[in-house]
């Protein structure tokens, strides 16, 4: 008499999902959920760092409308190692008369009003409401050739850096720069046209 083939009772897995496949669905499993966790907080960290740059541009826009502060960027060596080029300078107003040595300034030089220069006060010389400062680059060998007359009734202390945030500002004067930005944002906008062609056409 043949033995009849024994069915598998209703409920259990075949001998191909055995212990093993449990073992490797719990795991792919796990590294699925780890994988979603890492994703949500990466995307958390993203957002609150958008939030933070919003905040600080708000400020800083608000700052300067109100004159209380102001942006630049520095563009020579001069103050190395202290500042860099492409470093971002935010600098607060304050009444000059508090101005002394050893502060970094942002100020315009007598010779030319249309820049701006971020150097260290050296000296302070006072003549009645007027207060004249000469100032040195940290990386500079010798004082300035000027003697600068600050304007107004305040002046422009140095009193946060952002390092190399600037260098966006410094290469964005370059002109093949702007012509590759052209081509990125070109390539950008005909990649997306054909994408939208190809998940248009009937499959």
């Amino acid at each position: 008499m043949k033995a009849e083939a024994e069915e598998p009772l209703e409920g259990t897995e075949p001998s191909g999902n055995g212990p093993a496949g449990g073992v490797v669905s719990i795991a792919t499993t796990r590294i699925a959920k780890g994988a979603r966790y890492l994703r949500s907080r990466a995307r958390v960290g993203a957002d609150a760092l958008l939030l933070v740059c919003v905040g600080l541009a708000a400020l800083a826009i608000i700052g300067t409308a109100f004159n209380w502060c102001r942006l630049d960027v520095v563009l020579s060596g001069s103050m190395a190692p202290t500042l860099g080029p492409g470093d971002v300078i935010l600098a607060v107003s304050e009444p000059d008369s508090q101005v002394s040595v050893g502060q970094v300034l942002a100020f315009h030089p007598p010779a030319d009003p249309n820049i701006v220069v971020v150097h260290r006060v050296i000296q302070v010389t006072r003549h009645g409401n007027k207060v004249e400062i000469r100032t040195q680059g940290d990386g500079n060998n010798a004082p300035d050739v000027w003697r600068a007359v600050l304007e107004g009734t305040s002046a422009w202390r140095v009193s946060w850096v952002l390092p190399s945030v600037g260098y966006v500002a410094i290469w964005g004067t370059y002109p093949w720069i702007h012509l590759l930005a052209l081509l990125v944002v070109i390539g950008i906008v005909v990649w997306e046209v054909l994408r939208r062609v190809w998940r248009a056409e009937p499959r």
